[in-house]
């Protein structure tokens, strides 16, 4: 252990034995008392409630970005009784250009009457919540009956964009409490093409994990009864083993059982790569996607894209849930996708009050019984974790197993230290974060060490990794676990005037001086030499390999890679060897990470605000430019020139100056300190204006 955390750790334990430490134990009895109650009452629960059947109704449909013109009615009634919730779900609600870059859509308020509108006639239907996320819109309404029992409502969205700056791949979720059940119902539109399954995979593992209602950190889909999934997923039918004309074979001949054993989320759902405690009801209708919009015909434009069930419904829950309906429904033709719809009846808990008042009050008792008897006792196998070569976007994950020892439960979390708000530091995290350990019994927890460029920031110069993790038994002692390693050298995170005057390849330790001077942080590459190039050569790098090979690609920059290949990206351009991956979207992600990674941004901070008075002045603009260093100038231009090649080639890749000014405006230019409120909106639309300037004229230091 470093002599840094020995000091650290001994000024937290000296910490702990000042008065506070009676003040924590005290809010711990309450807090442990409070919680112990809770357990009680869950395990219980059958002996005070009532299970009472609830139908649900979802709906999923891409509707291209179409207006709405066909009638909803046979879509929101499958049968003769009208459900008791009914969630509907849009993908590509809007494909504006507009819309993409996050502003308002005048579609969002036509779908939603057209919603309202179809709704089953002779019931009340009160809309519940809706949200949406640019294309991604989920409404639920239920029935104005089961308006007094529904609490707790919450909505969340996670877009799952290029480092979350795009919200056309994402998704939106609306969690509430149905009497003692916890529903929450997830819409989704993960990444497309044929290829892309682990980066679906990895869009499904981003949602369900980073998704939080209201804000809420510990508000997440874990702690619903039910999860209801919904969305266009863009799993694909395998074409590894058939080729395109027999999967469109199989299609048209309605062999839909030999097509679905080539569907590509059952495949992964096998091997327990996604979705894993879900569940979908037997697929018995046709592809839902791709046709040609107003025909029932699979798609016979120039893509030629084959027959795929994008559009799907699952359900994970630890009640009872029976699937009564799961359809498409091809009469209706708008779009390139047929919706889909799953009717589920579900069971919710209603409560008994008076039963319930007879348990608590027996729970209390025996909590008073035990409050005496002694103290949680645990053990710990490991105290100490240590991290060996860290790289810049690769996870690494090291288990910690606790195990109760002692005659009674405990509970267990993470706790801040000392004056600070968060467990841990941002590249650390650990999982989970709070639990219960029955006597005799033992959780394995993970603690995950991921750097990325918001980590990137807080790591000093010497790319040491150091923490210490504060676990507290509740009503009991602290365990301290310190957690060290280092960051592999990396040339995200550094600055371009260190980028300019390295020329061999940045991995090198060789040829970087110390990076400590009698205690202090100092830059790694001595900065008083002439810089050795005009642009560091990693963007170099990138940028010939998209100029070479991404031109005519679609959605360059809106697309997501695969985190493999973004760590083959950059391990190529740290060593200076070959690029070699499977995608250029995720060579096109890597040059949007590392120009937002640099510690001094591309456009100076210095520069910041110039650049926001004068954004729709071209002149002043490259005015400002001139007065910044050499090499960030050059960085600018030689981007701004790329990006415009891009556009030149508009009528194949389909690129658009708007979402590639969105996109750039916000990792060229970047304020030092956080905008809030109405400040950050309007520089939010400045800096867009000043990259599209760039985007839109020649530029030259004229």
């Amino acid at each position: 252990m470093s002599e840094n955390m020995v000091d650290i750790l001994n000024d937290y334990q000296d910490y702990h034995e000042q008065p506070r430490q009676r003040t924590t134990a005290l809010s711990g009895l309450t807090y442990g008392r409070e919680s112990a109650i809770q357990r009680g009452l869950s395990k219980r629960k059958i002996e005070f409630s009532n299970l009472q059947p609830c139908r649900v109704l979802c709906v999923s449909w891409n509707v291209n970005g179409q207006h709405p013109t066909e009638e909803l009615d046979t879509l929101l009634s499958v049968d003769d009784r009208p459900a008791d919730i009914i969630a509907v779900g849009f993908q590509e609600l809007d494909l504006s250009p507009e819309t993409l870059i996050l502003s308002d859509s005048p579609k969002e308020q036509m779908w939603l009457e057209k919603v309202e509108n179809g709704l089953p006639k002779g019931v009340k239907y009160n809309k519940l919540r809706h949200v949406r996320l640019v294309g991604i819109m989920l409404v639920v309404h239920v029935r104005e009956t089961l308006l007094p029992h529904i609490t707790d409502i919450g909505i969340g969205y996670v877009s799952t964009g290029i480092m979350g700056m795009l919200g056309n791949k994402g998704g939106v979720a609306i969690k509430f409490n149905v009497d003692m059940t916890v529903i929450s119902i997830v819409n989704s539109h993960l990444a497309a093409h044929q290829e892309f399954v682990e980066r679906r995979n990895q869009d499904y593992r981003d949602i369900f994990t980073k998704m939080r209602f209201n804000n809420e950190e510990h508000n997440t889909l874990r702690n619903s009864d039910i999860v209801v999934w919904c969305g266009d997923l863009n799993y694909r039918v395998s074409n590894e083993e058939l080729t395109g004309e027999q999967i469109r074979s199989l299609a048209e001949k309605w062999e839909i059982n030999q097509l679905l054993r080539y569907d590509q989320l059952r495949e992964q759902r096998n091997k327990r790569l996604v979705f894993e405690e879900f569940v979908e009801d037997p697929v018995t209708f046709m592809p839902t996607y791709k046709y040609n919009p107003g025909t029932d015909k699979f798609d016979t434009s120039e893509k030629c894209r084959l027959p795929a069930w994008c559009d799907r419904v699952l359900w994970k829950s630890n009640t009872i849930v029976k699937c009564e309906d799961y359809r498409s429904h091809p009469i209706h033709k708008l779009s390139d996708h047929k919706p889909v719809s799953a009717v589920l009846l579900i069971q919710t808990r209603v409560i008994d009050k008076e039963k319930k008042q007879i348990v608590l009050d027996e729970i209390l008792k025996d909590l008073d019984r035990q409050a005496n008897d002694s103290l949680p006792q645990a053990s710990i196998n490991r105290l100490e974790l240590e991290f060996d070569g860290v790289k810049y976007l690769e996870a690494q994950e090291l288990p910690i197993t606790i195990k109760n020892t002692g005659s009674d439960v405990f509970e267990f979390e993470f706790i801040p230290k000392l004056d600070d708000t968060a467990i841990c530091v941002p590249w650390c995290s650990v999982e989970p974060q709070s639990g219960v350990v029955e006597p005799g019994d033992f959780l394995v927890l993970h603690v995950t060490v991921y750097i990325d460029n918001n980590s990137l920031k807080t790591i000093s110069g010497d790319r040491k990794l150091n923490e210490i993790l504060v676990l507290h038994l509740v009503n009991g002692k602290d365990y301290f676990i310190t957690i060290s390693g280092y960051l592999v050298r990396t040339t995200f995170g550094k600055s371009i005037s260190e980028l300019v005057r390295i020329t061999e390849p940045v991995r090198n330790q060789n040829l970087l001086i110390d990076v400590e001077q009698d205690g202090l942080e100092v830059s790694e590459v001595d900065l008083s030499i002439p810089p050795m190039f005009n642009i560091p050569k990693e963007i170099w790098k990138i940028v010939d390999y998209l100029y070479k090979h991404a031109l005519y690609e679609e959605e360059l920059f809106s697309t997501r890679g695969s985190p493999l290949d973004i760590g083959a990206v950059r391990d190529a351009i740290d060593t200076d060897t070959e690029i070699r991956v499977a995608s250029v979207h995720s060579v096109a992600e890597s040059l949007i990470l590392l120009l937002d990674s640099f510690s001094e941004p591309v456009v100076p901070y210095t520069a910041y605000a110039h650049c926001l008075e004068q954004c729709t002045h071209f002149t002043n603009s490259k005015n400002i430019l001139r007065n910044i260093d050499m090499a960030h100038r050059n960085v600018f231009r030689y981007v701004c020139s790329f990006l415009r090649e891009i556009l030149a080639y508009a009528d194949r890749n389909k690129s658009n100056a708007k979402i590639l000014a969105q996109i750039f405006g916000d990792v060229l230019l970047k304020p030092q300190l956080p905008e809030v409120g109405p400040t950050a909106k309007s520089a939010y639309k400045k800096r867009q204006l000043f990259v599209f300037q760039f985007l839109t004229n020649e530029y030259d230091d004229s």
